[in-house]
């Protein structure tokens, strides 16, 4: 998962930060008198520029804009406010710094000062323009320019060295700019009225051309207006529709001409009918015809019989009369005279349809010629429309253009009327002092708040400064490269990071790792004694009578990276030891606090846990013993005890429960301990403990301060130097390596290290530690 792997990279993160922040304190706190030094002397400096400094005093006077509709407002109409006063206050600034504005103050303050006390004043213009400024009003100076924060209006100051003169050149540079400003004023209102009625007069004319002009365009292109184009497309599809239908009504009576004079034929030469063209009635002769025969045959018999007055007779004619009418409707005058034979009712149906469909054709030709030439004009005119509108569009777009500035100008003219009677009715102009020139009290220059700040930052930056340089020339040992490029005699052979983050509170259920068991894939085994028995019981549970020590790092913290760079350096000692004889290793430093007795008990506990050696860790540091606080029960007597008589030597020791290794405290302090050691009693002890122990390490007092460890050095076998990351000079460390006579092999132990200061690999391996321990 990569839940675990991502806690430990932001951990590690978070101490690389811990760690470079710890670095800068402790630079800081090496330097705090450096860096207090230069602060102190650029207060001073400060403070002697504010005594020797020339003052000037600054006056200043606040000019708002009137709240009332303007000519401003109407010429400038519709503009946006805060960019129509920056471009105006731009304007202002010009104008009062202008040599015929100043020039005049300059000569009035000439003409006052003959008759003055005859105090220094600037009386020429380059003098005034160089001292006077105009910036925009704001509610809080220190706020900037954000909208919220500006006001419309501007503020005119004047620095000078008397504080008086100061205050009379604002007020009267305040007063002068108002007097002026309402000249010019009346001069614009009686211009604008003036120039906006010319204006409107001219674009009126021109507006009255321009409709027109579309009038007439209109009317020369009516049927082309894009107006009009939907209209005509709807009509042309339904005479679309009208020319097909009437050319299949054509059609259609064309073939029923053929047919019909197909039929006549037929029957004229044959005799034959033709039963599916040419008529629908009876193939008998019509009954009209049988009907007016008998009715004259009739009227014949009846005028035989009776006198014409007769009223069968007149019934009989007057049918006879309606009869005939009838055929001659059907048939023509010729079908009923009494001296030609009858048509043929069926040939006269024949010829009868063929007139009456020629007729229908004729029609229906006119009616598609008429349709034809619609659809040609309406074609025409779409096609022209595209132009038409484009032209239109010309016209109408100059025009609304003509006749929105017509309207602006028309509201303008009113608002100018309306500012004229206001203007005559009341005198002030767009511009108003509201906050009169005072006299200052405190020199605007120089700003003592500002000096004091530069003066403290100034100091801050030389501190640091003076700090980086007097770091880089005394140069300390960060990393283990520092060490082989500083040290060229010594060999390194671990580098212990700092771990004092790792500490928590040991009531923290949980939270201490198990001991971790010896590591047999190293081919070692531990020499079994009874009373070396390792302990199951936790560290969180043990009494609250035994204390662990916070630089027990090997033991609380056995899967940190600190206790594995113990591990290394167990492991680099055992291979020193080529022999496999008892070693007597003296560990010491060159000065106090970097570390020796936390490297002694860390090293040989892991010596004991993890290589099973048997250890013993012999405090030989009388001044400062702090084995002690690691004993976890204590023991009367210790190596003094055993240097000063014969007091057997287990019964100085304190062993660990857990692990086979032990401890020898220095024991109670006298006056001749070290003389002790220089008469021989410590070479009688050392060969007692070598026959019982693999390792024994010396906690040696530090070399510089102490000459302890020239006697110390001749009864062991290999030197370690602690070297503490970020503390320890190199002079100190080269004036303690010169100082040992003895000819021993030497080695060094980097302890503290910044996180940031130890190679990538290590920092990548104490990832993967927490990761497996997640």
């Amino acid at each position: 998962m990569r839940f675990p792997e991502s806690i430990a990279s932001v951990e590690q993160t978070g101490a690389d930060t811990v760690d470079t922040i710890r670095q800068y304190t402790l630079i800081v706190w090496r330097n705090k008198w450096v860096i207090a030094g230069a602060i102190a002397l650029s207060l001073m400096l400060a403070w002697g520029y504010l005594l020797i400094a020339t003052k000037y005093y600054q006056a200043q006077a606040l000019i708002v804009v009137e709240d009332r509709k303007g000519i401003d407002d109407v010429i400038n109409r519709g503009e946006n406010a805060d960019e129509h006063f920056e471009r105006r206050l731009f304007v202002i600034q010009k104008q009062i710094i202008s040599y015929d504005f100043l020039d005049a103050i300059a000569k009035e303050l000439s003409a006052r000062s003959d008759g003055s006390d005859g105090q220094g004043v600037a009386t020429s213009w380059d003098e005034l323009a160089s001292m006077t400024k105009v910036e925009r009003a704001m509610i809080d100076p220190a706020g900037g320019k954000a909208p919220q924060n500006l006001v419309d209006g501007f503020v005119v100051s004047f620095l000078h060295q008397d504080p008086k003169t100061a205050m009379q050149i604002t007020a009267r540079i305040a007063d002068k700019f108002i007097e002026e400003n309402n000249r010019e004023r009346e001069k614009e209102v009686e211009g604008t009225g003036e120039f906006l009625d010319e204006e409107l007069r001219l674009l009126k004319h021109e507006l009255e051309k321009r409709e027109e002009s579309i009038s007439q365009f209109k009317k020369s292109h009516l049927g082309d207006l894009p107006q009009q184009t939907d209209t005509n497309l709807r009509t042309l599809d339904r005479t679309e529709a009208e020319i097909t239908t009437a050319t299949e009504s054509l059609q259609r009576h064309s073939d029923k001409l053929n047919a019909l004079h197909q039929a006549v034929q037929l029957y004229r030469t044959s005799g034959q009918q033709s039963f599916g063209v040419g008529t629908t009635r009876s193939m008998d002769p019509d009954p009209l015809f049988r009907h007016l025969k008998e009715l004259r045959e009739k009227l014949v018999k009846l005028r035989a019989e009776f006198y014409d007055g007769y009223p069968e007779i007149i019934i009989t004619k007057e049918e006879i009369r309606q009869t005939e009418e009838e055929l001659t409707n059907l048939y023509g005058r010729d079908a009923i005279r009494p001296d030609k034979t009858p048509l043929d009712p069926y040939l006269q149906d024949l010829l009868k349809q063929q007139g009456e469909e020629r007729t229908e054709i004729a029609l229906l030709r006119q009616r598609l010629d008429q349709l034809r030439a619609t659809r040609r004009d309406l074609e025409k005119r779409l096609d022209r429309s595209p132009s038409v509108e484009q032209e239109l569009l010309v016209l109408e777009r100059d025009y609304n253009n003509m006749k929105a500035n017509y309207a602006m100008l028309l509201d303008k003219r009113l608002h100018t009327r309306v500012e004229q009677n206001i203007e005559k009715r009341q005198k002030g102009g767009k511009y108003r002092i509201l906050d009169r020139a005072k006299l200052p009290q405190n020199p605007a220059i120089p700003n003592s708040i500002k000096v004091w700040v530069l003066g403290l930052l100034f100091g801050c930056v030389l501190g640091a400064g003076l700090s980086v340089v007097r770091e880089r020339l005394t140069p300390q040992f960060r990393g283990p490269e520092d060490v082989e490029l500083l040290l060229s005699g010594p060999r390194l052979l671990a580098a212990i990071p700092d771990f004092s983050l790792l500490w928590r509170t040991a009531s923290d259920p949980g939270y201490f790792q198990s001991a971790a068991l010896p590591r047999r894939s190293l081919g070692i085994t531990m020499r079994s004694q009874s009373e070396a028995e390792p302990n199951k019981q936790s560290l969180a549970e043990r009494p609250n009578s035994y204390e662990i020590d916070r630089r027990f790092v090997a033991r609380m913290f056995p899967r940190s990276m600190a206790a594995e760079q113990y591990r290394v350096a167990a492991a680099r000692l055992q291979l020193l030891n080529t022999t496999g004889a008892p070693r007597v290793v003296a560990v010491t430093s060159a000065i106090k606090g970097e570390g020796k007795t936390t490297t002694v008990i860390n090293l040989g506990y892991t010596l004991s846990r993890d290589f099973g050696r048997r250890v013993l860790l012999l405090d030989c540091d009388f001044i400062y013993p702090e084995l002690t606080a690691f004993l976890e029960s204590p023991v009367r007597y210790g190596l003094i005890d055993c240097l000063r008589s014969d007091i057997p030597l287990q019964q100085a020791m304190s062993p660990f429960t857990d692990v086979p290794c032990w401890i020898m405290p220095a024991g109670e302090s006298v006056a001749d301990s070290n003389d002790l050691l220089r008469a021989g009693q410590l070479n009688r002890v050392l060969s007692q403990l070598r026959d019982e122990f693999d390792y024994i390490l010396l906690n040696a007092p530090p070399i510089l301060p102490v000459a302890t460890m020239n006697v110390l050095e001749s009864h062991s076998d290999l030197l370690l130097l602690v070297v503490r990351a970020n503390l320890t000079s190199k002079q100190a460390v080269t004036q303690a390596l010169g100082s040992l006579r003895a000819d021993k092999p030497i080695h060094v132990v980097l302890n503290g290290v910044a996180s940031n200061s130890l190679p990538s690999y290590m920092l990548d391996y104490a990832v993967s530690e927490s990761r497996v321990a997640v």
